[in-house]
């Protein structure tokens, strides 16, 4: 491992006086901090980064981020003991399982309350007993973020990881118009207050002082401050004056302290990760527990201590239950997720698009796309036909089959008229199944399957322009009609506006290539050059339109430079 400076700089100025080692059941059992750095061993690994070490060094040094940034340099140059790989292994399926679908889930407001894993997995009635709680306090609609932080990550130096995580999370609370999360875990708090710009980071309780019922607490109670805490006093301070919990009291104490479950410790040592755990019950003295962790609450209630988390004080809380198993904290988070996502009439919408393209592209392997086949089938029912045309249109576009073959089969079959109105239908119920396949199920699969160009650019004008940026794609072929229904799904705009904007702006074309196949119609089945001619201006009449309403979007640009989709290449990954 290579000193950095910042490591180098903290190994010069700390002068292993034992001040932290002497509290830190960690450095007691390894040492001081510079002679830690200095060995560059993994026993680094073994520190919680909790922080205490910080709030005593009487040169104000910070050892717990020394130590977390050298976990990065020997994870970076691939020096990690074994039983540490292990655990970083475990980690990362951890958290990168609560970013994909169905855990993750993202609503569109401005205001999300964000429980984090813990707390999610603890009770999903609390979960929905805060938002309530935060939606009564804030006057304002809230919604609920289901994702993970990649805290467990965070404190065993994976930090790499972490930022790329947060760069994530930050474009999908901008792409839902979210500028302002409440965490209902401190931990969630610490790693997301620094790293998500332009987001405004706050902790539930720091809301919710008011909505705490002192009464509904054990008479005799002990105060875990978690470890986190330790950067946030005004929360410490707000939450012992609420509750009456203060230090030095003779029914009740609070302190701030590591439970020992940080930085994946019991995988590592569980011995050592008890000696933090029983320092705090030692404490306590019998007492109850209160605390504001969900990690610590299951600490505690593993090692047989009775422990009470805060948020279960709020008025209309649910029945205390005591901490589930990780099994069923994985139920209960699978649970709530799911109950969101259906919640959401659009996700019901996008299950059945795409039952839709399944079974699309089961009749497309079999031919039943074919131009000769088409004609068969509208030609055998022709009382149906109409519907089955629309059904056809609706799956096409999302299979990327043309569609404009479509529009003008409308117009050879029913004419202008009732073959616009048939085709339009069929457009924009083909566009929606795009959309919202690419909205609610296929999300980060469109995403590596177009340009980073295409779907960044489409992006950043629709958020500016709104509806104009939909219009000037529809009236001009940026992209194809196909590519296009699927990018839109990947932009903030609302349903509403972009199947409006959708249906106006497409109207031109759809007429232009309808009257065209009308005209077709006419000179080939009965022989009209005025239907010809009249089909001819229909579709000239449509153009002019197109061109006349051009200068209208001249504000949305520069286009991209590339409107195919990406290289084949990419077409092998996970969708």
């Amino acid at each position: 491992m290579m000193a950095s400076p910042e490591l180098e700089a903290f190994t010069a100025a700390c002068t292993g006086c034992g001040v932290c080692q002497e509290q830190c059941a960690f450095l007691d059992s390894c040492g001081t901090p510079d002679r830690l750095l200095t060995a560059q061993t993994g026993a680094a690994f073994l520190c919680t980064g909790c922080g205490l070490c910080r709030r005593v060094c009487p040169q104000g040094l910070d050892p717990a981020a020394a130590l977390r940034e050298a976990k990065r340099a020997l994870i970076a140059g691939g020096q990690v003991p074994a039983r540490v790989a292990q655990a970083l292994r475990g980690a990362r399926r951890y958290a990168r399982s609560g970013q994909r679908f169905p855990f993750r889930y993202y609503p569109f407001r401005s205001t999300a309350f964000w429980p984090g894993c813990g707390l999610a997995g603890a009770s999903p009635a609390m979960v929905r007993t805060v938002r309530t709680t935060l939606e009564r306090s804030l006057a304002e609609p809230i919604g609920i973020v289901l994702d993970c932080c990649f805290e467990p990550l965070f404190q065993l130096g994976d930090i790499d990881a972490v930022e790329a995580a947060c760069r994530g999370i930050r474009e999908r609370l901008a792409r839902c118009g979210i500028t302002r999360i409440v965490t209902g875990c401190i931990n969630c708090r610490k790693v997301l207050a620094h790293r998500l710009a332009g987001i405004r980071v706050e902790f539930v309780l720091d809301l919710l002082y008011e909505e705490i019922v002192p009464e509904m607490l054990p008479d005799a109670a002990f105060l875990h401050h978690p470890c986190p805490a330790g950067e946030f006093p005004a929360t410490r301070e707000g939450i012992a004056g609420r509750i009456g919990l203060r230090p030095g009291g003779k029914e009740r104490g609070s302190l701030i302290a590591c439970c020992g479950n940080g930085g994946g410790l019991p995988l590592l040592s569980q011995e050592l990760a008890d000696r933090f755990m029983r320092r705090i019950a030692d404490r306590a003295g019998g007492r109850a527990i209160i605390t504001y962790c969900s990690g610590c609450m299951g600490c505690f209630g593993k090692a047989g201590v009775r422990v009470l988390h805060l948020l279960w004080a709020l008025s209309g809380a649910p029945a205390v239950q005591p901490p589930p198993s990780p099994s069923r904290q994985w139920g209960n988070r699978l649970l709530l997720a799911l109950g969101l996502h259906m919640q959401r009439k659009k996700i019901v919408v996008g299950l059945v698009a795409a039952l839709l393209i399944g079974g699309g592209f089961f009749l497309g392997q079999r031919g039943f796309f074919s131009t000769e086949a088409l004609l068969k089938l509208l030609g055998a029912y022709p009382l149906a036909a109409p519907l089955i045309f629309m059904l056809i249109y609706a799956v096409a576009p999302a299979l990327f089959l043309p569609s404009i073959p479509l529009s003008l089969a409308a117009g050879f079959f029913w004419g202008p008229v009732w073959g616009v109105l048939f085709a339009i239908t069929g457009a924009t119920a083909g566009a929606c199944v795009s959309f919202f396949l690419a909205r609610y199920l296929l999300h980060d699969a469109v995403r590596k399957r177009f340009a980073a160009g295409q779907w960044h650019w489409l992006e950043e004008n629709v958020a500016k322009h709104g509806w104009k940026a939909v219009a000037f794609v529809r009236l001009i072929p940026v992209f194809p009609f196909n590519v296009l229904n699927y990018l839109l799904g990947l932009t903030p705009i609302s349903f509403g506006q972009y199947l409006w904007s959708s249906v106006v702006f497409m109207l031109p074309g759809c007429i232009a290539f309808v009257a065209f196949g009308s005209s077709l119609g006419e000179l080939i089945l009965l022989g009209s050059i005025q239907g010809l001619l009249a089909g001819a201006a229909i579709a000239a009449g449509a153009l002019v339109l197109v061109a006349v309403l051009k200068p209208r979007f001249r504000k949305i640009a520069p286009l991209p430079q590339a409107s195919e989709p990406a290289s084949t290449r990419e077409k092998g990954e996970e969708r």
